[in-house]
């Protein structure tokens, strides 16, 4: 039932093969349009880093929510 192949063989048959696999990921990928009234910046084609243009600008704004929320903690404790 089986097919007796080499052990070299099929240890080269599954790097081609997840080589192959990342590639047409890959091109894919790249084919893929953003949807419509989405703006990608164009220095930002596939971003992994944790300091993107695109994520450093949510961290900032995330982090001024917080600030804003903190004043009002501190505020509501002056009070009391």
């Amino acid at each position: 039932m089986f097919i007796a192949i080499d052990n070299n063989l099929l240890q080269l048959l599954i790097i081609i093969g997840a080589v192959v696999l990342f590639l047409v990921s890959f091109i894919l990928n790249k084919r893929t349009k953003a949807p419509k009234g989405v703006e990608v910046p164009e220095k930002c084609l596939s971003c992994i880093s944790d300091t993107c243009i695109v994520k450093t600008s949510d961290l900032e704004k995330l982090k001024e929510e917080l600030r804003e929320e903190m004043n009002k903690c501190e505020e509501k404790n002056e009070t009391k």
